[in-house]
């Protein structure tokens, strides 16, 4: 564990057999936006919560060794060395890292990094492939082996802690905007192989809604709140709420995950885009209701919360080859008043 006065972040695996919905806790990249805090803003403007939703200024890579917390790997800076990062990408537990990968240029302004075990591709302004595509080749990453009950595996995703702190008493509205399209999920085991409660392909957001109160008794304490987008096990991924458990590594924290039909997700087809556009603070408050039901806090009182970090991306507990490209992501507080 680190200090969570430094936003952590992580990302869950729902349902599965040797997990027990466990979040891989790694601290998050601090933004070089701004830290986060407190702005002059009207009462009904959007006031965006993270930076750099194109992508372009590139990313802070992970090591794949969780362990290893906030360090950096390799500046992807899209090959602009004057770049400066809002994003962190993590590949945690990849056996293939990126920092070694030349940036390469595609055709309409692409940039991508791409090795035996992933691609990571930010689209030109005009380009189709635009703004990002999240590769991860779990074939290639497994090999002949099966994940075994308790095994580790490999992340793919994005992650930033909030430019900005809204409590949430003070908000009239999260806006939450995305379009989305899964270019392809294919199975790499032998079918007679496959348990659904331990092998999984998994594309979704969590965010970190942590207590921001210095008198509190929970200062500092935080649950996490999912919004998924694709699991290959059900056409639309379901409802989950469990305590964050299962391995060293884990928070004890509560997971607090929406039905998908909630947000507007409907099954994903391949190469379909699917545009959502949803309201999510009435599941936040929702959420942050169940976690004190169920004693994960103790502090009930909204404007003690706000959202701290959100990540997005893949997690493969299981040797898939999948991709997805997102498209105007927009996650932007609405005052009452500020």
């Amino acid at each position: 564990m680190t200090d969570l006065t430094q936003n952590t972040q992580g990302a869950y695996i729902g349902r599965l057999g040797g997990g027990d919905g466990h979040l891989r806790f790694v601290p998050a990249a601090q933004s070089p936006e701004a830290p986060a805090k407190r702005q002059a803003q009207h009462a009904g403007e959007p006031l965006d919560l993270f930076a750099d939703p194109q992508f372009r200024r590139g990313f802070l890579l992970s090591y794949p060794d969780s362990s290893k917390g906030r360090a950096v790997e390799a500046v992807l800076n899209l090959g602009d060395a004057n770049s400066t990062p809002a994003w962190r990408l993590c590949q945690w537990a990849s056996r293939y890292s990126l920092a070694a990968t030349p940036c390469a240029q595609g055709a309409d302004g692409d940039r991508f990094y791409e090795n035996e075990g992933k691609k990571v591709l930010v689209g030109g302004p005009g380009s189709e492939n635009r703004d990002l595509i999240l590769e991860v080749r779990g074939g290639a990453e497994y090999g002949d082996r099966i994940r075994r009950a308790g095994e580790g595996w490999p992340h793919l995703l994005i992650e930033q802690d909030a430019v900005v702190l809204r409590p949430l008493d003070e908000l009239a509205a999260i806006r939450f905007s995305l379009s989305l399209r899964l270019s392809h999920c294919e199975s790499r085991m032998p079918a007679d192989q496959y348990d659904p409660e331990l092998h999984a392909s998994q594309f979704q957001m969590f965010f970190i809604v942590k207590n921001i109160a210095a008198d509190s008794p929970d200062r500092d304490n935080y649950f996490w709140f999912g919004v998924p987008f694709f699991d290959n096990r059900h056409d639309v991924p379901p409802a989950y709420m469990a305590r964050d458990a299962g391995k060293g590594d884990a928070t004890g924290k509560f997971i607090y995950t929406v039905d998908g039909r909630a947000v507007g997700v409907t099954p994903m087809k391949t190469r379909q885009w699917l545009s959502l556009d949803a309201d999510l603070l009435p599941f936040l408050r929702s959420g942050l209701s169940e976690a004190v039901q169920r004693g994960y806090l103790k502090d009930a009182d909204p404007h003690h919360y706000a959202v701290a970090n959100m990540n997005l991306g893949w997690e493969i507990p299981g040797s898939f080859d999948a991709a997805a490209q997102i498209r105007d992501l927009r996650i932007a507080a609405i005052g009452r008043e500020w």
